[in-house]
């Protein structure tokens, strides 16, 4: 590896989810080479759209580790993370997670028995995720640029969420909150955070150069899921998500499946653009999939 310093977590979640064995309930049909889920349980999975909000019980588990969790200003549920997961792997494979953070895709592997590897280029965060994972987890300090550099193995899927380009400098009325507790409302000040990338034709250039590299290490038949959303900047909206989904499958080798749509049902609503102009609350974000085939 160059120039990347590689972390195991040492330390247990204060709760890991315990999954029920496959003794106790009907068993995954034989045929299916994706995941260990029941009929039943696959069919869970296909509908297009969810509503899910953070759960007490993963902020609980976060804050019992280290308060500090709470200084990444866009967080995701392990929980919520889990159910992709358990879809798109079967017990003991590998999840890659190039913008890992503070390691909740990581938390989510521990919960279903995966490895998952993570990369993530600050500091601060790398040291929560090693907090907040067993030693069955591998987190690489380094820029996801670099993830052809990290001598990382064949990968069965990736799930990640990449930095809304560099929305978190945009000041609105979260980040005001955040900024009224003493939080970060920004990623880092490290040059190399995409989050800090002025350039929005830069930007994606170098998000998609990141997949590239993401590409060459998934297996033939593997899956990648993008967590992302359109953006509204001056007024204008730049579709981050549908520039993705396009380029990834013209630039790129990907094959783009479909979307689920995650709904966020009780984030505040406020009252953007009155009286004068209509101006949306975005409580949703679009989960790309995609396929090596």
């Amino acid at each position: 590896m160059e120039d990347v310093q590689v972390f195991q977590g040492m330390k247990k979640s204060y709760t890991q989810m315990t999954l029920q064995t496959h003794k106790d309930k009907e068993k995954a049909d034989s045929r299916n080479k994706l995941n260990d889920l029941t009929a039943k349980e696959w069919t869970k999975f296909l509908r297009s759209w969810f509503v899910f909000d953070a759960l007490r019980s993963d902020l609980k588990e976060e804050r019992m580790v280290t308060k500090e969790c709470q200084q990444h200003p866009a967080t995701f549920s392990p929980t919520m993370i889990s159910d992709f997961i358990l879809f798109f792997t079967k017990t003991g494979m590998r999840v890659l997670d190039p913008f890992v953070g503070i390691g909740s895709t990581l938390v989510a592997c521990d919960r279903t028995d995966r490895i998952g590897y993570g990369v993530d280029v600050n500091p601060k965060f790398v040291e929560i995720a090693v907090k907040r994972t067993t030693d069955q987890q591998k987190i690489v300090l380094g820029d996801a640029s670099n993830l052809d550099k990290m001598g990382l193995p064949e990968i069965d899927y990736c799930i990640t969420s990449p930095p809304y380009w560099n929305m978190l400098h945009k000041v609105d009325v979260n980040q005001e909150r955040r900024l009224a507790k003493g939080l970060a409302t920004k990623y880092s000040d490290l040059p190399e955070d995409l989050g800090n990338i002025v350039d929005y034709k830069s930007f994606l250039k170098k998000v998609l150069g990141i997949f590239s590299h993401v590409y060459d290490l998934l297996r033939k038949g593997a899956y990648v899921t993008i967590i992302t959303q359109n953006i509204i900047n001056g007024g204008v909206m730049i579709p981050f998500a549908w520039d993705l989904a396009t380029r990834m499958t013209i630039d790129l080798k990907y094959v783009l499946k479909k979307e689920k749509i995650w709904c966020q049902a009780h984030k505040h609503l406020h009252p953007f653009g009155y009286p004068y102009a209509w101006v949306s609350n975005t409580h949703h974000h679009y989960c790309l999939v995609f396929r090596k085939e």
